[in-house]
């Protein structure tokens, strides 16, 4: 049914038979026909056939034959409306299928884990971890991976949720002090240091394959950076400029651009005007990077390994290593682990020819276990973020600048909030739950105070937490130099032959995977008979990026019409379904449609029909009871 608004004249010569038959004629529609769902027939001076419109089954005269014997105008003829099967319309990229894989039971894992022995066994759950297992599994390696708490459930899920190319290096190349106070600044701070240029270089490659690993979560978000003094225009033009540049063809996100200010305050209304030296606003460069679901992404990495032969277990703690011989002896091997079920408390082994640690700030704790006695090499940095509510940032707009101290700082629109973030100075204590601090909390509603005209107090703040970056002792550093840290991810081999990869960042976790196997193929030859390719994740989608095409011929959209056409959802809950699971949001639905304990049917009151609806975990929010279900 239709509800129709319809602005028609008839023909004079119709007047008298159109009672008895209306839906025989053609009516001439002088302004147009709206349906409810959103669609528009126009058809001024043009025959409308209504019947056609609704999809009724009737072979009708295309013309009155009072208007023929009158000399009205003559009707053209429609066709009547052909249906395809549901098949023939998927094959045509018309509707979608639903995907119909499904990652094995914990049983079934756990029964591997007990009883194969793998090529590769992987300690740590994390984006780092999960990147290895996918990286080993795709080359054709039998893999292992446990993970002692949940997946991301460490510093993978408490990052800026950005996918970014690094503009702070990209400045430390340029400047020995960041930020530039005054013009003179800039000169006498000039330099270049290489070293921060390839880090860049390497990041935004990263960045590109990221954002297209799974393009039904990631998306581009761009982001101003204020500017309060005129030499800040051409120096920070150029520099976004060059940031595009070293992106290359595969930039993934559109191109930087300066905004003006009346531009800048109109994009973001809650900007200051002046800065608190009283220097008036500018304008705006606005930059891009991508912005992910942490989590989710850290999630859909594991089960794409999952999906590739990889046996997964969550919530596996590692008591100890398994090795052959005595550590410092000619012979002394690391051959597995002896693992603990958190769940069940079950003890077992796990056997394999070379074993991964990726467990970031915990990796000491691992590597002691293959040689004990050895330095540390990690350092744990402390990054604090907020949440704000939603008004505290645009929708479609985020904002990043250099505060005081010279760190980055991103004010970025989240999940119906806004998010602030930074990375704290000095080392933190390595803690499974790191708290905030009050005095990072208090920093970050400072500097955004500098940058917002309705000033942020504790009130603002719905939720507050804290992560842990690993940061790793520059391995060229001279003994006892604790305080020069290395600027990339490095890669360690302990006695036993213990491979720990560690450092970097949540966007290069698929260089650090695959620099990780190819060091686990030098360290064990025998590896390399068993892998049938080379590294592969450069071009790899995730589970949920209807990687063959098969079920919406990659348009996600066509998801989210699903999920509301089909399944009777409402328009921001499709978005988030389709926004956080991709295709497999279409299994979530089928599971919610299938279980009456997850959605509702009430009578109307009227007695004329019921209303439907999936259950929700909160009526304020789209996430719904069968997302925890799923």
């Amino acid at each position: 049914p239709h509800s129709l608004l319809l602005a028609v004249r008839f023909g004079p010569s119709c007047a008298n038979c159109y009672t008895s038959r209306s839906m025989q004629r053609g009516l001439h529609a002088t302004v147009g026909v709206a349906t409810a769902a959103g669609g528009a027939y126009v058809a001024s001076g043009t025959g409308f056939r209504l019947d056609v419109f609704l999809g009724l089954e009737a072979n009708i005269p295309a013309q009155c034959d009072a208007a023929k014997s009158e000399g009205g105008r003559a009707m053209p003829h429609f066709p009547s409306r052909k249906f395809t099967t549901r098949k023939q319309q998927v094959g045509e990229g018309k509707v979608v299928q639903i995907p119909s894989w499904t990652p094995p039971s914990r049983e079934s894992s756990k029964g591997r884990l007990r009883s194969e022995e793998f090529d590769v066994l992987v300690i740590g759950g994390g984006a780092t971890g999960s990147g290895v297992a996918l990286d080993a599994s795709t080359r054709g390696l039998k893999v292992a991976m446990v993970e002692r708490d949940d997946f991301a459930s460490g510093t993978s899920s408490r990052s800026t949720k950005l996918i970014h190319g690094g503009i702070r290096y990209l400045a430390q190349a340029f400047q020995s002090k960041i930020p530039p106070q005054e013009l003179s600044d800039v000169f006498l701070n000039f330099r270049y240091n290489h070293e921060y240029m390839k880090i860049v270089q390497a990041d935004m490659a990263e960045r590109a394959y990221m954002i297209e690993s799974a393009p039904f979560m990631t998306h581009p978000i761009p982001m101003m950076i204020p500017l309060y003094k005129w030499w800040e225009i051409p120096m920070m033009f150029l520099t976004g400029q060059l940031y595009d540049f070293i992106a290359g063809s595969r930039r993934a996100v559109p191109q930087s651009h300066y905004i003006t200010r009346d531009e800048a305050l109109y994009q973001f209304p809650t900007m200051n005007d002046r800065d608190p030296k009283g220097n008036p606003l500018k304008g705006g460069l606005v930059i891009y990077d991508g912005q992910q679901n942490d989590t989710r992404m850290n999630l859909y990495i594991a089960m794409t390994a999952d999906q590739a032969g990889a046996a997964c277990a969550n919530h596996t703690e590692v008591l100890r290593l398994l090795t052959t011989g005595k550590p410092g002896e000619e012979g002394y091997r690391v051959c597995g682990a002896v693992v603990r079920d958190m769940l069940t408390g079950d003890e077992y082994e796990i056997r394999a020819k070379q074993v991964v640690n990726a467990c970031g700030v915990f990796s000491d704790a691992v590597r002691r276990m293959a040689e004990p006695g050895v330095d540390d090499i990690m350092i744990a940095a402390p990054g604090t973020h907020l949440i704000f509510p939603d008004y505290a940032s645009p929708e479609q707009m985020g904002m990043v600048w250099f505060t005081q101290d010279g760190r980055i700082l991103y004010l970025l629109p989240w999940e119906g909030g806004t998010i602030a973030g930074t990375t704290d100075p000095g080392a933190s204590e390595v803690t499974y739950e790191p708290k905030p601090t009050m005095a990072e909390i208090d920093f970050i509603l400072d500097e955004c105070n500098r940058v917002l005209k309705d000033p942020l107090d504790y009130s603002h703040v719905k939720s507050a937490w804290s992560g842990l970056r690993p940061l790793v002792k520059d391995p060229n550093a001279a003994p006892g130099d604790t305080k020069k840290l290395s600027r990339n991810h490095v890669i360690n081999v302990t006695d036993g032959g213990l491979v720990t990869i560690a450092g970097g960042k949540w966007t290069t976790y698929r260089q650090m995977a695959e620099d990780a196997v190819d060091k686990c193929l030098e360290v064990t030859p025998e590896l390399t008979d068993h892998a049938q390719s080379g590294c592969v994740t450069k071009e790899l989608k995730l589970v949920g990026a209807d990687r063959g095409g098969a079920v919406c011929h990659q348009n996600f959209d066509k998801v989210a019409v699903t999920l509301r056409e089909e399944f009777g959802m409402e328009k921001e809950t499709a978005q988030h379904l389709r926004n956080n699971y991709g295709t497999r949001a279409l299994q979530l639905a089928m599971l919610a449609k299938s279980d009456k304990r997850l959605y509702s049917d009430l009578a109307n009151k009227k007695g004329d029909g019921s209303r439907f609806f999936f259950n929700k975990i909160h009526p304020k929010h789209p996430q719904l009871e069968a997302e925890i279900v799923y």
